[in-house]
């Protein structure tokens, strides 16, 4: 009996060493966990509880609140014809640049799942756009569209379309067609790369099982391709309209929102109030209507997208 004593301690002493490894585990899990949401709250949350508060406040030009103003931010905001315009501009916007990012990144998505020459090559030149810098990718496009010496004009002329130089960006009506197709310049690479990678991830069988069927050509896209491929393309819409409507850097280094509001969308509009008149308190409140904007539709639209995809 005694000689075995040690050898039941250490069958008993076991599963303890076992708990305190798995304790020491656990604590490390939550001490990341920990880390990761203090960041989060830091970086993310204050923010916005911050925009809530200056939005019901009388902000002076410091950022300092002088007393609490209810929603008179917010009826300022919607008594301007100003913010009317930009609502429906960054709407157009939107639209605009997401749906014609989809059709492309689609499109040159299914071209570079096919097997050809020179594919991984496109590939690499395909990031171009993406991976420099967009304030610099805007710049390229000031001077190409620059009225005296910009490679836009000189290429509307050779072809004939126009015959005295066009101020591109000076002018509401070319502005913002001109600063859309910049954004979906920009758009359409990491879209078509992740359109890509959804496509690469679908299964073969299911392809072969349609061709034994009969299935060939511009049916087996719409009946196969695009059902499979729906629950990449929900996310990818999803993502692009969030990126796009909050689109800063490209009106802003173009026109400045100008000529006469004409290019406002709802970002440069909230960054005039906010740097140019310093009415933070109506600045806060358009970022408040933007964020609601955006949460209305990312919920109908996720709920809508999944509902179909369950179908």
């Amino acid at each position: 009996m005694v000689a075995l004593e040690p050898h039941t301690q250490t069958r008993r002493l076991a599963p303890r060493g076992r708990t305190t490894e798995h304790l020491k585990t656990g604590l490390t899990h939550v001490s990341l966990v920990a880390l990761a949401g203090l960041l989060c709250a830091v970086f993310l949350c204050y923010p916005i509880i911050d925009t809530f508060w200056l939005s019901v406040h009388n902000v002076n030009e410091f950022g300092q609140t002088q007393g609490f103003s209810g929603f008179a931010n917010f009826a300022t905001i919607f008594r301007d014809p100003a913010f009317r315009g930009s609502v429906l501009r960054s709407a157009v916007w939107t639209v605009v640049v997401v749906g014609v990012t989809t059709v492309l990144g689609l499109f040159v998505a299914v071209l570079l799942n096919q097997p050809w020459r020179g594919r991984a090559i496109v590939r690499g030149l395909l990031l171009l756009p993406w991976v420099a810098s967009l304030v610099v990718t805007t710049l390229l496009w000031q001077w190409i569209a620059d009225p005296d010496f910009g490679a836009l004009d000189h290429l509307a002329r050779t072809l004939g379309l126009i015959h005295t130089n066009i101020a591109w960006l000076g002018n509401g009506n070319y502005a913002l067609p001109l600063m859309m197709w910049i954004a979906i310049w920009v758009s359409v690479p990491p879209t078509a790369l992740i359109l890509l990678a959804g496509l690469q991830g679908l299964d073969r069988d299911v392809y072969e099982a349609a061709s034994l069927d009969g299935t060939r050509g511009s049916r087996l896209f719409l009946d196969v391709t695009l059902p499979l491929l729906r629950p990449v393309l929900t996310v990818t819409v999803l993502l692009n309209v969030i990126f796009v409507f909050n689109s800063f850097p490209i009106i802003w280094i173009l026109t400045e929102g100008g000529p006469l509001g004409s290019t406002n969308t709802l970002p440069t509009y909230m960054y005039n109030l906010a740097f140019e008149l310093n009415e933070m308190g109506a600045a806060a409140a358009v970022a408040v209507v933007m964020f609601f904007i955006l949460l209305a539709f990312s919920t109908l639209y996720t709920r809508l997208a999944w509902r179909n995809v369950a179908r």
